[in-house]
């Protein structure tokens, strides 16, 4: 049976797991040896990082006033790379065989950072709450959906397909 988690427990467990995704990306971006793929994994770095940013903006604004923040959504051409840094113990990277495992991986953690947000938003009374929560699951599906596309171009074609657009 699982318990309901009130919402600062529920942004403080969001929080931890963006920095983790953060630092996972950024160490990603080190190992991966093809440039397209740096880019990418570099990118979702500054993105998670972002989503970092913002969750925390909104627990010290429910803090303060009690009150939502809005939330503006992003693509992931607004970021620049990022790579290294950060807290990297547990970002698991180093016990990955492959390019391909690293994906997988990444895949999984966006499918997990995506329901946990959905079911922030359907368990938030607030419009503005439910919106910015919509919008987190919302951009963690489109990477989900981006890792997906370079899982399949680096299993059939050998290479990563990243271009730095995607029809977000």
């Amino acid at each position: 049976m699982s318990q309901k988690l009130g919402l600062e427990e529920a942004l403080e467990i969001a929080m931890d797991a963006e920095l983790k995704a953060q630092a996972f990306y950024a160490q990603a971006a080190i190992v991966v040896q093809d440039p397209q793929g740096r880019d990418l994994l570099g990118r979702l770095a500054a993105f998670e990082q972002y989503h970092y940013q913002k969750l925390a903006e909104l627990s010290r604004s429910l803090e303060g006033d009690g009150q939502f923040i809005e939330y503006e959504t992003q693509t992931i051409d607004h970021f620049a790379p990022l790579a290294g840094g950060g807290e990297t113990a547990g970002t698991e990277v180093e016990t990955l065989k492959d390019e391909a495992a690293i994906l997988s991986k990444a895949i999984e953690n966006e499918k997990i950072a995506g329901e946990r947000y959905r079911v922030l938003a359907e368990e938030t009374d607030n419009p503005a709450g439910q919106d910015m929560f919509r919008k987190l699951a919302n951009e963690e599906s489109i990477h989900q959906r981006i890792l997906e596309d370079e899982f399949f171009a680096l299993s059939n074609q050998g290479v990563w397909g990243w271009t730095g657009l995607y029809g977000e």
